[in-house]
């Protein structure tokens, strides 16, 4: 199961990383945003991509669409708080803000590896 934790890392990389440099910025303030959307189906989209190498297809698509609801969630939760105490990647509490963001993201990972270990039991 390290093998998975590791690749689900790899793949939050490279969607929360490399992916936004390509598209528009999104306003993850806005729930309906279509880049807010388009951004947390990159991770789904990557996660289902790790996953088929663990689990049936069915278990990869449920945990691929429940990392897609949590991370809108993450994002917009935290969004929404940098615009509503108005702060931004100039300020240091944004950056306590991204370092609690991101430990939710790992969590999440860890989740999935737990219900994938717990399936194979």
């Amino acid at each position: 199961m390290l093998e998975l934790l590791i690749l689900l890392m790899i793949k939050h990389a490279v969607a929360d990383l490399l992916l936004q440099t390509i598209r528009p910025p999104a306003d993850k303030t806005d729930y309906f945003n279509r880049g807010l959307h388009w951004h947390s189906f990159d991770h789904s989209i990557l996660t289902l991509i790790v996953l088929i190498h663990f689990v049936d297809w069915d278990i990869a698509i449920a945990l691929a669409l429940a990392d897609y609801i949590i991370h809108l969630h993450i994002d917009f939760i935290k969004s929404t708080i940098c615009a509503r105490i108005n702060i931004t990647r100039q300020d240091v509490n944004y950056w306590r803000i991204q370092t609690l963001d991101q430990i939710a993201h790992y969590l999440t990972y860890y989740g999935i590896v737990y219900v994938v270990q717990y399936l194979h039991t």
